[in-house]
């Protein structure tokens, strides 16, 4: 196994110096795209990109150059620089299936559910018989509803909120707000007592908070848990302030 490994690489560094020796001489040569993937195989990635991008200033309108290139990006997660090419590539050849596919992955991963749909409508009209198309089709469709359905509770709870506000008026909202920062004041005061190893403010500022809500569970908990670190203190198994 160990000397098909060795002949394998052998024969690939081969091809690369066969691959850029004909390039050196002629840079617009289409051979950019079989040293590219000599390379890519070797795992000489930054290296493969170049090649690529060169040979593409001379052949823009190579399919396989751009695929290839957009492929590698998408591994690399470039997604931007991805799309760029897969986009290329479907201008170039509208039935190119791949790119197509690699496209609407990656509108999925963007939520872009309309796009990627759009995108399999034209591959199905080239491809009308490929059962592929037509699962990712409904599957698109599935999400694209989810979205619909999450958007219109978005709008729901906002006019909601919306009308909720405007049906207050300015001396109850303020009211409504001094009493949010009153309790979170409060709230934060206990917090900061506790993490000094004041347990017996930390107490007192809880046990007036549950005076005005002695249904609040939390504070509830809290307060036992500062009493408790107050008398393990007493004791001298932990340190105070």
């Amino acid at each position: 196994m160990a000397g098909d490994n060795h002949s394998i690489e052998d024969e690939l560094v081969k091809f690369e110096e066969k691959y850029a020796k004909i390039l050196s001489q002629d840079p617009s040569s289409v051979t950019f795209i079989f040293l590219a993937q000599v390379l890519h195989k070797q795992g000489k990635v930054d290296k493969a990109i170049k090649v690529l991008i060169n040979g593409l200033k001379y052949n823009r309108n190579s399919v396989t150059g751009r695929f290839l290139l957009g492929k590698i990006y998408y591994d690399r997660w470039l997604i931007e620089q991805a799309k760029r090419e897969f986009q290329a590539v479907i201008e170039l050849a509208p039935d190119n299936l791949a790119a197509c596919k690699m496209l609407v992955q990656i509108h999925k991963s963007e939520e872009a559910y309309g796009r990627a749909h759009e995108l399999l409508k034209t591959a199905l009209a080239y491809h009308p018989h490929d059962a592929s198309i037509m699962t990712e089709m409904a599957e698109i469709e599935a999400l694209l509803s989810t979205a619909d359905k999450r958007e219109r509770e978005f709008k729901s709870a906002r006019e909601n909120i919306r009308a909720a506000l405007e049906s207050k008026s300015a001396e109850e909202l303020e009211t409504g707000l001094k009493q949010q920062e009153k309790e979170l004041f409060t709230e934060t005061i206990a917090d900061i007592y506790i993490a000094q190893g004041l347990y017996e403010k930390a107490c007192g500022v809880l046990e007036k908070m549950l005076e005005k809500d002695p249904d609040n569970d939390a504070v509830s908990k809290k307060l036992a848990q500062s009493r408790l670190y107050l008398i393990n203190k007493s004791a001298g198994l932990i340190r105070g302030e």
